[in-house]
């Protein structure tokens, strides 16, 4: 989650020594991972609830292929635009016009509710399911788009507490919800999806108070984000490439000889999935310590050579600080890279045998084997792509990420035919590739920064005019109660109480500024 810097560096600040320092990695751990920690906890929770009520083992594995279906294709479809609206939020603030976010939200969830309900309604009406399941899939569809989008945005409200918080008493309805209607004699798997629906809708509520409560009104039109469509399209076909690299390389062994058929058109490869699954909880050291390098040692390097630029440092005072910020980056990458590298090769090493127990054979060893690198990789990938970012290039991110979602998908074509012991080498190539392309793509480009800087940009800057942007103004043109979708909220009535605070505290300042103003040596 963006912003969470904000909050290490304080922590870094303060005096404590080691003390500060767990505490700053536990803050980063708890804000990035825990989230995805608590999901596959309830996952798992509920799955054991089933067991429990005598589900039998189809019933069990229905629930959980059909609910991670629903997490995997709502994120593929949302983090397409998620990484376009982040943009957007920051430049919003940047600007001060904080009044823009909230349509925005309801802007681009509008579209993903309908986009959604368009490919997932289609594709859930064709699956051999009762119609009760259905509905319910369907619901659970829409509020994960809903949940991935509030998330985005409540990145930059930076209350990470709140956020944990508000997952824990959601995920606490879904089991409590589930246990209660099982017990109450509704039918087993229709009491597990009903729960784990409430549990996100009181999540989308809990959220949704939050995001209310941050940002300001404005006037709603679902044509706000059109203008921005025409300068950052880039960064749409970026968050979808990401969000397909992350799971492409499944898609191709769910069609290969050792997929399972659950439902008639919902398929999985048990002994690929499950060992990705595993390989892909090996990566989380990695997230966290990229995110306090990034965040407290990089960015320092990245704001003095800015600010040499903004406030008059000679051509000699750039260079200095351009070279700087290159060692202060490989420098991190090299030292996350090295960490994780470790803990895949003690993964490798001393992780067999437990596996074993939990049903793991020799293939699914070798396979988990293969991916522990790849994921190893692959996140070097990510963390490259958003050091693109940082830069503005998003030609850059673009290719990148497009790269290892191309050729992750071809590469694991490719050892198909070559048996189960090969699944997996495609991806771990992928990122091995994409990652030499990347690392040698992003040394080139701080070598030119100044360039880039200094001559890459326009004389005089004019907003792109687009088809977007000619649609945005078309109706916007048509005035209120035409066409236009304006609506205007009221203020809630805590934004109400903190104005007048604010007003309160103005006039306090305004009499102390009088009475000092009148006394006179």
């Amino acid at each position: 989650m963006a912003g969470v810097g904000f909050e290490l560096k304080k922590l870094f600040r303060k005096r404590g020594g080691y003390l500060n320092t767990v505490k700053a990695y536990a803050v980063t751990a708890a804000v990035t991972e825990g989230p995805m920690i608590l999901c596959i906890v309830v996952q798992f929770a509920i799955r054991l609830l089933l067991r429990l009520h005598g589900a039998a083992y189809n019933v069990q594995e229905t629930y959980l292929i059909t609910t991670t279906y629903v997490m995997i294709f709502s994120l593929l479809l949302s983090n397409t635009f998620l990484m376009f609206t982040s943009r957007y939020i920051s430049d919003s603030i940047y600007e001060d016009h904080k009044n823009r976010i909230l349509p925005s939200f309801f802007s681009i969830v509008f579209y993903l509710l309908v986009l959604g309900a368009l490919v997932a309604g289609v594709y859930i009406l064709l699956l051999d399911l009762r119609p009760v399941y259905k509905a319910l899939l369907f619901l659970q569809f829409e509020l994960m788009q809903v949940l991935w989008v509030q998330m985005s945005y409540l990145s930059a409200v930076k209350k990470y507490s709140k956020v944990l918080v508000c997952f824990l008493i959601a995920y606490f309805v879904s089991i409590a919800s589930s246990m209660a209607l099982m017990f109450a004699g509704l039918e087993i798997l229709t009491a597990a999806y009903l729960g784990t629906v409430l549990g996100d809708f009181v999540m989308v509520v809990l959220y949704m108070q939050e995001l209310i409560d941050f940002f300001p009104s404005g006037p709603m039109s679902l044509v706000v984000l059109f203008p921005y469509l025409d300068k950052y399209k880039s960064l749409i076909l970026t968050g979808f490439c990401s969000a397909l690299g992350l799971f492409g390389h499944n898609f191709v062994y769910w069609f290969s000889e050792y997929h399972t058929r659950v439902i008639p058109r919902m398929v999985y490869c048990m002994k690929y999935d499950v060992a990705a699954f595993f390989a892909s909880l090996t990566i989380i050291p990695f997230l966290v310590v990229f995110v306090v390098a990034l965040e407290v040692n990089f960015y320092k390097a990245y704001r003095s050579y800015f600010d040499t630029i903004l406030y008059g440092g000679t051509l000699e005072d750039i260079q200095v600080e351009n070279r700087n910020l290159g060692q202060t980056l490989f420098r991190e990458l090299a030292h996350v890279f090295e960490l994780q590298f470790f803990v895949e090769l003690l993964c490798i090493t001393f992780l067999g045998n437990f596996l074993r127990t939990i049903g793991f054979d020799r293939e699914m060893l070798i396979v988990f084997r293969y991916l522990c690198i790849g994921y190893c990789f692959f996140v070097l990938v990510k963390s490259l792509v958003i050091l693109m970012l940082y830069f503005d290039d998003r030609a850059g991110a673009m290719a990148t990420s497009a790269l290892f979602a191309v050729s992750s998908i071809l590469l694991s074509i490719l050892t198909l035919p070559f048996g189960i012991e090969a699944y997996g080498l495609g991806f771990l190539a992928a990122g091995a590739v994409t990652s030499a392309a990347g690392l040698f793509y992003l040394y080139h480009y701080i070598k030119r920064l100044e360039y880039k800087v200094f001559c890459r940009q326009p004389l005089f800057y004019e907003e792109p005019d687009g088809v977007f942007k000619r649609i945005a103004d078309h109706v916007e043109s048509r005035g209120p109660g035409r066409g236009d979708f304006k609506a205007h909220y009221k203020p809630t009535w805590r934004q109400q109480r903190r104005a007048r605070r604010k007003q309160r505290a103005a006039a306090r300042r305004g009499r102390h500024s009088a009475a000092r103003g009148g006394i006179r040596p």
